[in-house]
């Protein structure tokens, strides 16, 4: 074959032969795929704006505006590998990441390595995107496990049939904290015997436990019984690493232990929908290590008043180990008679998607409360009315009236919130 007709050759199969170029899909967002579909990357983010009006009483917040969210997401596979990676520009630093992890099948479930949320709670699983209300509830990272929504570490989580099982271990740091020794593990397991477009009913329970070493950050149960950038209560704390402790007996300011500590929690979820209405409650029973003292001064500044028991006027207020429970009731009445659908495989609720042209309204209502049973009238709850009107599918606007009740200092403050919210 002479050089001529080897170069005709070759353009033939160039011409016969086009590239394949990747594919972009643009349905429900963006989304690249390799020609050979190994590779993707998908592109996502939420906006929530927030507006935050109080009725003071003993304590005096400020009304303000935020932007409670501002997030991008790409996620996608390489090969047989996930990934995710989400950062909320909304805070500062390494604290501002969310899902940062790769995951692969094992064993027929999803083994997830990185920066995630442990399974435990219902509320907490569901995305922010999705909850009911606008602020979760006394028994998730915004109560009894203060601050710990995500963690560093390895989990592994299956559904099958009517069934799903999660289990993760994972260190006690947050993004933005310093480097510490503190490990944990929490599980959960779910039922969900009946599910069809018109009726679902959930059951869960979940297991934790944190255990405080080394430069951990001290374990809290913390309230915002008021709503978001309203009044705090502290409701439990139990010791970090050595770094937290300070002074010694005789001073007026001193809060002294040997250092670490565990937290032990178990959970229990019921939940389910009938037509346009929809019921969801859980409860949470933990275990607080204690051990410590306080000065009183020390006690006042963090839990807000005096101590209701009697100090030692030289070592001050004990601290023994510590009881709390947290529980809430939250139900929902979709008056424009849309269904809000069950996520099977991560066994939460979704939002429900407006079937007419002029969007789908929701009125709520959720009781939540959290107590200290080992030191008297710690306890604070709170009682929230609220209005969703979801445009379409992605954008919602959310109103909350938020009844705070203090019962260790008085306090009963109130706020109205507001919030525009949008994803993609």
């Amino acid at each position: 074959m002479n050089k001529l007709t080897k170069i005709s050759a070759l353009a033939g199969v160039i011409l016969c032969n086009p590239a394949v170029a990747d594919k972009a899909e643009t349905k429900g967002g963006l989304k690249i795929t390799s020609d050979d579909g190994n590779f993707t990357a998908e592109l996502g983010g939420r906006i929530h704006f927030d507006t935050y009006l109080f009725d003071p009483d003993i304590e005096d917040p400020v009304s303000t505006t935020e932007v409670r969210r501002a997030r991008l997401v790409m996620k996608g596979k390489l090969w047989e590998w996930e990934y995710k990676l989400d950062r909320d520009f909304a805070s500062d630093g390494t604290g501002g990441l969310r899902d940062v992890y790769i995951a692969t099948k094992v064993l027929g479930g999803k083994l997830t390595i990185g920066n995630f949320k442990p399974y435990r709670s219902m509320d907490e699983l569901t995305s922010s995107n999705e909850i009911t209300m606008m602020e979760r509830s006394f028994v998730t990272a915004s109560g009894i496990y203060t601050g710990r929504s995500r963690q560093q570490g390895v989990g592994w989580h299956k559904y099958w049939d009517c069934y799903t099982f999660g289990v993760a271990g994972f260190n006690l740091r947050d993004p933005g904290d310093p480097r510490n020794e503190g490990l944990g593990a929490a599980s959960r397991f779910t039922w969900t015997p009946v599910n069809d477009d018109l009726d679902t009913l959930h059951f869960g329970i979940s297991l934790s436990h944190e255990n405080a070493n080394r430069d951990t950050e001290p374990l809290e149960a913390d309230v915002s019984y008021a709503g978001r950038r309203g009044p705090q209560q502290l409701i439990a704390l139990t010791p970090g690493g050595d770094i937290f402790f300070f002074g010694d007996f005789g001073d007026d300011e001193f809060f002294i232990d040997d250092g670490g500590g565990t937290v032990n929690a178990a959970g229990l979820e019921l939940a389910g929908t009938h037509g346009p209405l929809y019921g969801q409650a859980e409860y949470v029973y933990a275990d607080f290590d204690g051990n410590y003292y306080l000065s009183e001064l020390i006690f006042e500044d963090f839990f807000g008043a005096p101590a209701p028991f009697a100090c030692d006027p030289v070592t001050g207020c004990f601290i023994d180990d510590q009881r709390v429970d947290a529980w809430y009731v939250m139900g929902s009445w979709i008056i424009t008679g849309e269904h809000k659908p069950y996520n099977a495989g991560k066994a939460v609720f979704k939002s429900p998607k407006p079937e007419g042209k002029y969007g789908a309204w929701e009125l709520t209502a959720r009781y939540d409360t959290i107590r200290n049973r080992d030191i008297h009238d710690l306890k604070a709850s709170s009682l929230i009315f609220g209005l969703n009107y979801y445009v379409n599918p992605r954008v919602r606007f959310m109103m909350n009236v938020v009844l705070g009740d203090d019962d260790f200092t008085g306090d009963k403050t109130k706020q109205l919130a507001i919030r525009a919210q949008m994803y993609w």
